[in-house]
């Protein structure tokens, strides 16, 4: 990562209080009794068919796979217009998440959000949500596709170098993803999304490298292109083709800093050993971020909902500010050989940093 003027990991291992922020700190509430949001390492996957039993089988998957690794760290459930029984249950006491799956119906909503907060709006580093679009607006073409995210915490990435990737490309590999990605996010509190938003807008202007944006609203544009580059990028087999091939990537990705990963719908892309912040006061435009994004940006989605819109004047990413940011890591074509060029100076691959089943 590039260099920060503090070491994230060293105050999460000693001060990991410092690292949670307080609820509605930018907004006109002012700072809130709560854990507004949290850093973590997060990772989004956009897909369809949330309506249909295999599909909403899978997600069960992932998710099992995800509260092995997780643990009792699991506090809350939050439920999204829920058929039957409450919006919110203590994890311990919920019902597992297949038995609720098997109670919705092909027009409901499928919406679930694990929390790891002490209370239940507290935002935590351990968060698993899916954004389901019901059957109707599946059928329909245009109401965008359906979405995982989830989160774990800094160190536990720092600690275990490929976990988050093995979770990423099994999920992906469930979901029949059609795009993802993953890298440096925020977590915010699951039900006061809004008042927290304002501290996302204001982090995304210091550091290039931050995934931002409400994920039920990023999946309306979902099927017009992918939403961005990060760490971890998710494409479908259909975009490989369109490059043309593994051997065009390979081309423009040099196998040292760039590891590709197979998920049988499609390939993920690892650009470093570790996930880059990219500080806009040190290095806004890493080459290992710079390199895939223009490899990729003939397939991003012309425009990307993230934020809602400013109530009283506090920080927002919307109608321009939305679009910088879709851009951040866009270069001239004649920029592109110095960025080659800087990409030789960036942290390589290793063994330890990379899947064993790398393409």
């Amino acid at each position: 990562m590039s260099e920060l003027p503090y070491d994230p990991v060293q105050l999460m291992r000693e001060h990991p209080e410092q690292m949670r922020v307080p609820g509605a700190l930018m907004s006109k509430k002012g700072p809130q009794d709560y854990v507004g949001c949290v850093p973590a390492i997060t990772g989004t996957l956009f897909f369809k068919g949330a309506h249909l039993p295999e599909v909403r089988e899978a997600i069960c998957n992932c998710f099992d796979l995800y509260a092995a690794l997780a643990g009792d760290r699991l506090t809350w459930l939050w439920r999204d217009e829920p058929p039957v029984g409450p919006d919110k249950y203590a994890y311990t006491q919920a019902p597992s998440l297949r038995e609720m799956m098997k109670q919705l119906r092909e027009n409901d909503f499928t919406g679930f959000t694990y929390v790891s907060g002490t209370q239940p709006h507290d935002a935590g580093e351990w968060e698993f949500s899916v954004f389901g679009l019901r059957g109707w607006q599946a059928d329909m073409g245009d109401w965008g596709l359906s979405a995982l995210r989830f989160a774990m915490p800094l160190l536990q990435v720092e600690d275990n170098p490929t976990v988050f990737q093995s979770l990423f490309v099994s999920f992906a590999t469930r979901l029949r993803a059609i795009h993802g990605h993953g890298g440096h996010g925020l977590v915010l509190s699951a039900v006061r999304v809004d008042e927290n938003q304002p501290f996302e807008a204001f982090m995304s202007a210091k550091l290039n490298g931050l995934d931002v944006g409400d994920t039920s609203l990023a999946c309306k544009h979902a099927h017009e292109g992918i939403k961005t580059v990060s760490w971890l990028t998710a494409i479908s087999q259909e975009i490989v083709e369109e490059i043309g091939g593994l051997p065009a990537i390979r081309s423009e990705l040099p196998l040292d800093w760039f590891a590709l990963y197979d998920y049988k719908s499609g390939i993920v892309i690892q650009s470093g050993p570790k996930p880059e912040a990219a500080p806009v006061d040190v290095d806004p435009r890493p080459a290992r971020l710079v390199l895939p994004n223009a490899l990729l940006r003939p397939f991003r989605a012309p425009k990307v909902a993230l934020h809602t819109g400013s109530k009283y004047g506090e920080p927002r990413i919307v109608g321009l500010t939305a679009d910088q940011w879709l851009k951040r890591f866009d270069v001239e074509e004649g920029e592109i050989i110095a960025y080659k060029r800087k990409l030789l100076d960036e942290p390589k691959l290793s063994e330890t940093s990379t899947l064993p089943a790398r393409l």
